[in-house]
């Protein structure tokens, strides 16, 4: 809901008389929150109802967390990515005490009850949730190059039907370098058929005229690694199949050094034989 509003007060500052009306949707993913994403439908789990909603017209904008929508679009949808980006890395949240609206937030009774020496959470949440100067000197923020976040980790996204007059009214709040930055990490994770519930990484980014995007795959117990980066020429001309494209050759660089395995490891048969159909 806070990044709803934070949305939506970007959009009445470019459309002052524009009238917005919230309608709250629970997903699975809000119902299921002491389940593992892997069974309780893997990916979508966050998305799936309110596609379903702008599909039936119920609703005409639907904002996500990036990071939780599938790699693959519906037909009929589009995305834009507003502008800036929050922190992408991780924090390690150390137990002591921690404020019961964490504990019930995210990790339910059991970090209240102490059973965990600390949890590790998506810096981008608690900035979202104000949350930074309750938890001083319990947050360590874990570097990119240890922990590299989840593609599209920290951005927004709004979703809406392909129809006439919407990209107008949301191409303001549109912004490009992120758009670019994040579909190459989404690339990377769809060339390799995986979803928000395995193990893979990608962390885009533009410094002066090179957008450089890294990628990992790692095996649940940390044992196999496969780290890869490439960097390509990028100006304000680039285009997103560029973007796209970076991350197709970053993700065969992957597969290449033996990320399919890790990946088949962790998938059941009848998945592992799609992706090598």
């Amino acid at each position: 809901m806070i990044q709803t509003r934070q949305v939506i007060e970007r959009l009445q500052r470019h459309w002052p008389n524009l009238q917005i009306t919230i309608e709250q949707i629970r997903t699975v993913g809000d119902r299921e929150k002491d389940a593992p994403l892997s069974k309780i439908g893997g990916d979508g789990v966050f998305v799936t109802e309110i596609e379903r909603a702008l599909y039936e017209k119920r609703i005409d904008l639907a904002v996500h967390s990036l990071k939780d929508l599938p790699t693959t679009q519906p037909q009929g949808m589009r995305l834009i990515v507003p502008g800036p980006r929050e922190d992408v890395r991780d924090v390690f949240v150390s137990n002591g005490n921690l404020q019961p609206f964490l504990a019930e937030q995210f990790a339910g009774e059991q970090l209240e009850a102490h059973e965990y020496d600390g949890i590790v959470l998506a810096a981008a949440g608690l900035h979202r949730l104000d949350m930074m100067e309750r938890l001083v000197g319990r947050i360590v923020y874990l570097p990119i190059d240890i922990v590299m976040p989840a593609p599209g980790q920290g951005a927004l996204t709004v979703e809406m039907r392909d129809e006439p007059g919407m990209l107008e009214l949301l191409s303001p709040l549109n912004d490009a370098i992120m758009q670019a930055t994040t579909s190459a990490e989404r690339m990377f994770m769809r060339r390799l058929g995986a979803g928000c519930f395995l193990p893979v990484a990608a962390y885009g980014e533009v410094t002066g005229e090179t957008m450089t995007l890294r990628g990992l795959v790692i095996s649940l117990d940390g044992q196999r690694q496969v780290r890869v980066q490439q960097s390509i020429h990028w100006t304000t001309e680039g285009t997103l199949e560029d973007a796209e494209l970076l991350g197709m050759k970053v993700a065969e660089q992957a597969l290449e050094q033996g990320a399919r395995e890790i990946i088949d490891s962790l998938l059941p048969r009848s998945e592992q034989e799609r992706l090598h159909v």
